[in-house]
């Protein structure tokens, strides 16, 4: 008898194991290294709770299906229940609408399978078995069902933030190939080839894919959400700082037209919260003072989420713009309580800046607050202590000190390679500091420490350098052969 029962749970096993949805697709690694960042965060990005009719349905139901399974993996029952019963009533609206024809399979698929593996969880074998005999298999999907099957999975990986981002973006770029026609994989593409430019410089240049595949999810879409980020991508194209008198009218001109379009977004009172942070940001950016529009957006979200980190740092730009700051510090400060790295970061400058804030013991324990985070991050803030170190207290081994941490988490990342500023320091970029100016101060200290500081550092940028070499040799090859 037991040795059947036994039999037929591995083949049920079997059978899940083929299966495509969050539980199968190998994202706990990660899933856990970001919940340990974001647990104070507690999910903003990502709880949409309050999110209106108008978002785009499909990225809904895969948000709460991996809601799903977060919640099935902190053996939260009740949140699994209530969370797959919000999936169906997302599915039966998808199921409704003429546009999800085509990649329908694939998205009953993937909640189908999701719901197994509740059942299996709560040892329902005779509801598992029902819905397993009609699950259709992958096997028998068309390329554009296929294309859909890694869309799914890379709006998955992109609720991981930094976490998931590389993947999000092998998986749209995947999805796109096969199937055009689904607006949400260009933007999660175009989305998480953002995060990558971000977590790099964020005045970094925006790539041609990502502009392609922000403009093609906004005009197939008409959507708010997907409209904001094409927004907000235009005014990043014109971050460079240039005089050119072309240059500066095109900017300008660009700009005029992004401001009249968030207010027509603006003016179809948007109520989700995601949509109306950008907006204010956008505002906020603005030459021209666009303070009351940001306010506007800023109470409207007030009023949903008055405690979302981003709120909290948009607000306390808001009143840094208005010379308020006393105001501006504590909103500052409130964004830095919430695990917010930039908003943290700001804050330390602002404090800074206003003479209420020492740099220096704040940085360093940051430095233990985000030891989980992403390299980027942890490079972002080595960075940091090391100016501080440098600039303000004239500390040139302690600084050589977290230069080396920096150097040594990620050696050839293009943090040290772009526009550079932290406090009352800036630099083209820390590579040409180090090799232009700050190798030469520690040569001249008179310790052992300067020179073996000195001789670590050299180390690392003669890795540079080869690098650089190899890669314009490669480049020439290219050129010769082609």
């Amino acid at each position: 008898e037991d040795m059947a029962d036994e039999r037929e749970t591995m083949s049920t096993k079997a059978k899940l194991s083929k299966l495509h949805c969050p539980f199968t697709w190998e994202i706990l690694d990660s899933m856990i290294k970001h919940s340990l960042i974001c647990q104070k965060q507690a999910y903003d990005e990502i709880d949409d709770e309050t999110d209106d009719e108008r978002s785009y349905l499909l990225e809904h139901l895969l948000i709460y299906l991996f809601k799903c399974y977060k919640a099935l993996l902190s053996i939260d029952n009740d949140e699994v229940i209530k969370r797959i019963e919000k999936a169906e009533e997302i599915l039966k609206q998808i199921q409704q609408k003429t546009e999800f024809n085509q990649i329908i399979r694939t998205i009953e698929h993937v909640f189908y399978a999701t719901k197994c593996f509740i059942l299996y969880d709560a040892y329902d074998i005779d509801g598992l078995e029902e819905i397993l005999q009609n699950v259709i298999d992958p096997k028998d999907f068309n390329n554009v069902e296929l294309g859909a099957l890694y869309g799914c999975q890379s709006v998955v990986w992109s609720c991981l933030n930094d976490f998931g981002m590389h993947k999000a973006v092998d998986m749209a770029k995947k999805a796109v190939e096969r199937d055009q026609n689904c607006a949400l994989w260009h933007f999660i593409l175009a989305k998480n080839l953002r995060r990558q430019r971000r977590s790099i410089n964020v005045t970094s240049d925006v790539s041609d894919l990502e502009k392609i595949h922000f403009e093609i999810a906004f005009a197939m879409s008409k959507n708010d959400r997907f409209g904001v980020y094409y927004l907000q991508m235009r005014i990043e194209s014109f971050y460079k700082y240039n005089r050119d008198r072309d240059y500066v009218m095109r900017k300008n001109a660009n700009e005029k037209e992004v401001i009249n379009i968030a207010k027509q977004i603006l003016r179809t009172k948007p109520t989700n919260h995601k949509v109306l942070l950008r907006l204010a940001r956008i505002f906020l950016r603005a030459f021209s003072d666009e303070r009351l529009f940001a306010k506007e957006c800023l109470d409207a979200v007030y009023k949903i989420m008055p405690n979302n980190s981003t709120y909290l740092h948009y607000t306390a730009m808001l009143y840094e713009q208005s010379g308020d700051y006393k105001e501006a510090l504590k909103y500052f400060k409130k964004a830095a309580d919430c695990n917010n790295l930039v908003a943290e970061l700001a804050y330390i400058q602002y404090g800074w800046e206003v003479g209420e804030l020492e740099p220096l013991p704040h940085l360093l324990r940051m430095s233990k607050k985000y030891e989980q985070a992403i390299k980027e991050r942890q490079i972002d803030i080595f960075l940091a202590i090391a100016i501080t170190y440098y600039s303000l207290h004239k500390d040139t081994l302690n600084a050589a000190k977290y230069f080396l941490k920096a150097l040594a988490m990620d050696s050839v990342s293009n943090k040290f390679k772009t526009f550079y500023r932290f406090l009352d320091f800036n630099t083209q970029s820390i590579l040409s500091f180090l090799n232009d100016y700050f190798c030469r101060l520690l040569e001249k200290g008179n310790t052992r420490s300067h020179k073996t500081m000195c001789e670590e550092i050299k180390k690392y940028l003669d890795v540079q350098n080869v690098m650089e070499d190899l890669y314009a040799l490669s480049v020439d090859i290219k050129e010769k052969t082609f």
